[in-house]
């Protein structure tokens, strides 16, 4: 994540395994693992999903986010299908917090242990790209 610490930390649903009550611990531990060397050079939207009603629903965004290792200009890609929940009206306006994701090799750039050595395109079919992603 780039260093966008209060967007992180605010965007986050309290039910994430990764959240802290201990909110400047958190911020702390956020800021030592930042990926500073990697550039985001797009994020592609590849489907969306909700459920339930009201309090209850949950969004599934399934993307992919291609970057560029900024030493070696080496390009690599992740797909994530993230989570988000609104934790009820009084946690930020019941905005959509991040809940959880899971993180898969993206199409495209297979790993070694994979079969294939990474470095191929990321599929174009039916995306929405986000512009001037910065995570």
């Amino acid at each position: 994540a780039k260093r966008e610490v209060d967007f992180i930390v605010g965007s986050t649903h309290p039910l994430n395994k990764d959240f802290m009550t201990d909110i400047e611990h958190w911020k702390e531990t956020i800021r030592n693992n930042c990926y500073d060397n990697f550039e985001l050079t797009s994020c592609k939207i590849l489907s969306e999903s909700y459920e339930g009603e009201g309090d209850k629903e949950v969004a599934n965004v399934k993307f992919v986010a291609t970057m560029i290792q900024v030493d070696s200009r080496e390009r690599t890609a992740f797909m994530e299908t993230s989570q988000f929940e609104r934790a009820g009206k009084h946690i930020r306006g019941g905005a959509w917090l991040y809940r959880s994701g899971v993180i898969e090799t993206a199409p495209g750039y297979e790993t070694e242990e994979e079969g294939e050595e990474g470095g191929g395109g990321v599929e174009e079919g039916g995306e929405k790209e986000v512009a001037g992603a910065e995570t």
